[in-house]
């Protein structure tokens, strides 16, 4: 009994597991070859022609931390050793995967014809990105940060990750032909559907190329885009041979079938039938032969319809529901007949927990609220996105073109005497770093410019709903109120408190002998803080007196509910991308402006407090 053949149990498993120990063994020693190969060829060809091919004039690559190469190497080595000893792995296992019946549908031809596609499609993509796009792109970069005065100093891990990653996102897209193809052959999408919905992925296309090159600019964003859509058209075509084929195949297939026609057979005959004419029913056919026999005054064939159907037919309907099919055929419509299954009564009781009279009441009305506050702005939709966009085009638009170099320079000559201007360089460690703080200063100035209009628009869904009261022409005021204390504020931090803290922070590198590259991004987030953050400082205090003059919220609500505020503005800042000292840097200095504003209220509401009669 504990033998098999001759072969114990300790002989069987010795073997698997000396099987399993082999192939193991082949994987490590593939592995640790492709993390070699792929070590040494980061360093011998990889880097050089990447730098000869892409680096423009004026642009560098350096090494900000002494591991920084080492490291990169180590890890695009892991994935290169990794890559081919899954790929191993994966042609070793072939025998044992088809022996379970789960190999993809084709013959080998096909197999490797759809193989050979792949790989010649991914390495086009790939040659695009490195022959052209990829140049083209640092050409545009580089040029553009040497005209805003910047210095092009890119870190070799951000380089050498965006450069991998843009490579291998076109390589990737460059499979769309056939991955469109393989969702026809798999009916999962018909050939028909992506044909109707061309312009959903046009526009799809549009919004991946402006996120996927890390650069929010036309010009990057079209030499992704143009080749995407045009191997979308490439994709429909392959989808049309795909679809054309598949429909010809399966007409030629049911070509030799024996057809019965259910509807000219009468009771024995149907009962007679073979299984396929039923398989091939659906509920609703069914069905539709069980009326015309009764129509015919033949229930016994409607009796054989139905269960042949039941025994051979669409196998999703449940026998409660074709019982009931039954007894209702030619009587009610498909319409008209109530809900079947246990599943679907449950998913209508749930949904109807929901939208009780009493719901309201349960929940809170905080829900509720919010949700008749945000239906209210639907209408004004329109609106509200096109003044966000308008605002964010211009802004970016502005920076772009130049804007941000002009800041750049008129700030540095407002600095004092004694700070050395050409110690101070802005060094780029990305390349798409100053576009991206382009686009997060310019997506600021668009929220900042839609609070007013989107408060004017809801004031009349909060006043119905009792969250406060006053007068709507009290946006109108604040609107204007809000520009002028964020520009008071951001010219008051631009000419007295910027310059002041800057060169403090330059003045003591300078003395210790360092030398100053400050990146785009923590530089000019630096001066936005203390010129445009100083606005937005001050016009918390004027919304606050601005809010209790016009009884929108009063000084006393807003001195019962100052923690709930001093909560809601570190939570706020906890999701800003710096850490925990710029969550406590703006949750401190935003709690300290709504205090600053609860003071100036206590001295504007002085008077009336004292006046007011002590109840007795």
């Amino acid at each position: 009994m504990g033998e098999t053949g001759g072969l114990g149990l300790d002989g069987v498993l010795g073997r698997a597991l000396s099987s399993v120990r082999s192939e193991l063994r082949a994987a490590f020693v593939v592995f640790v070859v492709g993390f070699l190969a792929t070590f040494y060829a980061m360093r011998i060809w990889v880097w050089p022609a990447l730098m000869r091919r892409l680096l423009s004039a004026g642009a560098d690559v350096v090494a900000v931390t002494p591991f920084d190469v080492v490291l990169l190497q180590a890890k695009l080595g892991l994935f290169g050793g990794l890559l081919l000893a899954t790929g191993l792995v994966a042609y070793r296992s072939r025998s044992a995967v088809r022996a379970r019946g789960v190999a993809p549908p084709g013959s080998p031809a096909t197999h490797l014809g759809v193989a050979v596609a792949a790989v010649v499609l991914f390495v086009a993509g790939v040659a695009y990105a490195y022959v052209i796009f990829l140049p083209l792109l640092f050409d545009f970069l580089v040029s553009n940060a040497i005209a805003a005065g910047f210095q092009p100093t890119y870190a070799i891990t951000d380089w050498t990750q965006f450069v991998l990653l843009l490579s291998l996102v076109l390589g990737l897209a460059a499979e769309l032909p056939l991955v469109m193809g393989g969702l026809v052959y798999a009916e999962v999408v018909s050939y028909e559907t992506m044909r109707n919905r061309w312009r959903h992925a046009v526009f799809a296309i549009v919004v991946v190329s402006s996120m996927v090159n890390g650069s929010p600019d036309p010009f990057s964003m079209t030499l992704v885009a143009i080749p995407m859509t045009s191997l979308f058209a490439v994709g429909l075509g392959c989808a049309r041979v795909v679809s054309t084929a598949t429909t010809r195949r399966d007409a030629t297939a049911s070509a030799g079938e024996p057809t019965v026609d259910l509807a000219a057979l009468d009771a024995a005959g149907v009962r007679a039938a073979p299984p396929e004419a039923f398989a091939a029913l659906t509920e609703h056919d069914a069905l539709a032969l069980a009326d015309a026999a009764l129509d015919d005054g033949d229930p016994g064939r409607a009796d054989a319809v139905l269960d042949g159907f039941d025994a051979y037919g669409d196998e999703g309907v449940g026998d409660d529901s074709r019982d009931n099919s039954r007894k209702d055929a030619g009587r009610t419509s498909s319409a008209d007949r109530p809900l079947a299954g246990s599943v679907e009564r449950t998913a209508v009781g749930m949904a109807g927990a929901f939208v009780e009279d009493d719901a309201e009441d349960d929940v809170g009305g905080y829900y509720w609220d919010l949700r008749f506050v945000l239906d209210s702005l639907a209408a004004r939709s329109f609106r509200i996105v096109g003044l966000f966009s308008l605002v964010v085009g211009l802004t970016f638009t502005a920076l772009y073109s130049g804007g941000i170099g002009l800041l750049k320079r008129d700030f540095l000559a407002r600095l004092p005497a004694d700070v050395p201007r050409s110690s101070l360089d802005i060094v780029l460690l990305h390349p798409v770093e100053a576009l991206a703080f382009q686009m997060k200063l310019s997506l600021i100035a668009g929220v900042v410019a839609v609070l007013p209009l989107v408060g004017y628009y809801a004031w009349p869904a909060v006043v119905e709903r009792g969250l406060a009261g006053g007068d709507r022409s009290v946006f109108r005021t604040w609107a204007a109120v809000l520009a002028g204390g964020l520009l008071a504020g951001s010219a008051a931090g631009y000419y007295l408190v910027a310059p002041v803290v800057v060169s403090a922070l330059v003045t003591d590198a300078v003395r210790a002998d360092m030398v100053l590259a400050y990146r785009v991004a923590p530089f000019f987030w630096l001066v936005f803080a203390t010129t445009v953050g100083v606005g937005l400082l001050a016009a918390v205090p004027l919304t606050m007196l601005l809010f209790h003059r016009g009884g929108v919220v009063s000084y006393r609500t807003m001195r019962r509910r100052w923690r709930v505020v001093a909560v809601g503005v570190l939570v706020l800042a906890s999701m800003l991308p710096g850490g925990v000292l710029l969550m406590l840097g703006v949750g401190v200095a935003v709690t300290a402006a709504y205090g600053v504003g609860l003071g100036l209220l206590w001295l504007v509401t002085l008077g009336s407090r004292v006046r007011r009669p002590t109840p007795t």
